[in-house]
């Protein structure tokens, strides 16, 4: 890389990290993002500032959390992964399971997370989650 590059380098390393997780069941999520890998969604990066109050669907989902601690790794599961039976299977449990617990999410987050729509505002949710820790 060229030494004029390095700042800019230096920058987008930095919003990489901010989209990290400590890939722990509490903070489930990748331990290693790639900036050359975050394409629009780096944007968000912007819009949510570290330790500022955070987003609604946040307050929900550390809410949730609070009541259920297996919660977040569910969630982390069903955004990241092709389909139910596939998030099931990362979290080793059946099926059946998983749509226990996303119904009682559903309840206590107050969206659908099994339509595309939910999944995609589940996905926001947890990214931008990343996003506002201090």
């Amino acid at each position: 890389m060229p030494v004029l590059e390095l700042p800019r380098s230096w920058a987008e390393a930095r919003t990489a990290l901010r989209f990290t997780a400590e890939d722990t069941p509490q903070d489930p999520g990748p331990s290693v993002v790639r900036a050359d890998e975050l394409g629009g969604i780096a944007l968000l990066a912007d819009l949510v500032a570290p330790g500022s109050e955070p987003p609604e669907d946040v307050r929900a989902l550390e809410s949730a959390a609070a009541t259920a601690p297996w919660l977040p790794l569910t969630l982390h599961a069903v955004a990241s992964t092709s389909s139910l039976r596939a998030a099931a299977a990362e979290i080793n449990v059946h099926h059946s399971t998983l749509q226990e617990r996303l119904a009682q999410a559903e309840q206590v987050l107050g969206w659908p997370v099994r339509t595309p729509q939910g999944r995609l505002r589940l996905h926001l949710a947890l990214t931008m989650r990343r996003l506002a820790r201090p």
